[in-house]
């Protein structure tokens, strides 16, 4: 849980927001009037009336000669000192690291100058990162430091789903509602031969039965009515399969990397060798030195580039929601299903004179076509066995896109001065 940047003393936000700049102010001797030297001589601002008709004296002496007025930022100005393009500089002002010396001049850092960052960026902080058991204590390092954040990353969460599956297809076979014969041989049966019907019973169960029996020698339009017999298939019933969905038991969740700032307890000193703050140097080698920028809920992406004085970027979450699911399970249509009977036909009525030997093969896809030899034969009755249900399978189909994931929120950029 971030603590947020607190002043020790205010209690409030720290503004590390700006870094201001510390300005040199101009130093003069005391009693000596900083805008004017002529010759080397001083002029003093108030010391009685000698002294007035002298600086009187003295202007009118700059007047008349053409010198000029000097102003100096330092009290002893080597006059005619140049910087490396030949411009005056009696102050040393541009010598190579002549800023950071002369600020520097009489400060002490008991720690490092960090530099400073864009606006919209907190810190310096000392972060450390790793495994969260080895995490340190801030209160426990040197410098009198306190938490200022605690996150995580790298978040394990996996959705797991086992195979979806699917149970097998229910359902029933129906014996043949009808039985035809024809005037005609299977190979010369058509639309203009006629046909004469060899029903079983509504609901028939497969018992012997002598319904609509055709007796031998009846002819149709001059021929045998009973040439041939067409059987319909077998009905299938069945019904859609059943999904089968897995338990959804996941995995615990578990981040792999914890990190952790800590700050001094007081308002940072601030040092002009970066234009900074003034830092604890790192007390191992998993503390870095670092500045952070919290994202909002759009990411403004543009705003988490690191700036070069920090270029090493990590990215930590406040939290995470657990809603991790897998997506329902569904059922393609069965396939391969099957039925399968057998039916006899007899010329008698009590079943006992089968015609075509003692069984025909049914199942649930052919009308089956059969020769009755001799032409002319009587149908008298039918008899067929309980047909047998085998169910087929049917293919589980699951919608990937909706699996549900965990999800880490509140997302804090962390960039880091480099490893030396």
């Amino acid at each position: 849980m971030r603590t947020g940047h607190q002043d020790s003393t205010s209690g409030g936000r720290s503004d590390v927001g700006s870094w201001p700049r510390r300005r040199r102010t101009s130093q003069t001797v005391p009693g000596i009037h900083p805008q004017a030297e002529m010759l080397g001589a001083p002029v003093r601002s108030s010391v009685g009336p000698f002294m007035h008709v002298r600086a009187v004296l003295v202007v009118l002496l700059v007047a008349l000669t053409g010198c000029q007025i000097h102003e100096y930022t330092c009290p002893n100005p080597d006059k005619g000192h140049r910087d490396a393009h030949n411009n005056p500089d009696p102050c040393h002002e541009n010598d190579p690291d002549a800023g950071d010396a002369g600020a520097d001049a009489g400060e002490t850092c008991d720690g490092v100058c960090l530099p400073g960052h864009p606006a919209s960026w907190d810190g310096p902080y000392l972060l450390w990162t790793g495994n969260e058991a080895d995490a340190p204590n801030c209160a426990d390092l040197p410098g009198a430091l306190r938490e200022v954040y605690s996150g995580h990353a790298e978040l394990d969460a996996p959705t797991h789903c086992d195979a979806c599956a699917c149970a097998p297809p229910t359902g029933t076979c129906g014996l043949p509602t009808t039985l035809t014969a024809s005037a005609a041989t299977c190979a010369g049966d058509g639309p203009g031969v006629a046909h004469t019907p060899f029903d079983p019973p509504t609901k028939w169960g497969g018992t012997c039965t002598p319904e609509d029996a055709i007796p031998a020698g009846k002819l149709c339009g001059g021929v045998p009515c009973v040439q041939s017999v067409t059987i319909a298939p077998l009905t299938l019933n069945e019904s859609e399969c059943v999904p089968i969905q897995p338990p959804n038991v996941q995995p615990a969740p578990t981040w792999k990397k914890f990190a952790r700032a800590c700050t001094k307890d007081q308002s940072l000193q601030l040092c002009s060798a970066h234009d900074g703050f003034c830092m604890p140097a790192a007390p191992g080698p998993q503390f870095k030195q670092c500045i952070d920028f919290r994202l909002d809920s759009q990411g403004e992406s543009g705003l988490s580039q690191c700036p070069p004085e920090y270029p090493e970027k990590s990215i930590f979450y406040d939290y995470f929601t657990d809603n991790r699911s897998c997506p329902a399970c569904t059922c393609a249509p069965p396939k391969g299903s099957t039925c399968t009977g057998s039916i006899g036909l007899f010329s008698d009525a009590a079943c006992g004179a089968p015609l075509l030997g003692p069984i025909i093969p049914l199942d649930a896809k052919d009308s089956p076509c059969h020769d009755i030899i001799p032409a002319g034969s009587a149908l008298g009755s039918k008899s067929a066995s309980e047909p047998i249900f085998t169910p087929g399978q049917c293919a589980p189909q699951v919608d990937a896109t909706k699996t549900q994931f965990a999800s880490p929120h509140i997302p804090v950029i962390w960039c880091c001065q480099s490893t030396p």
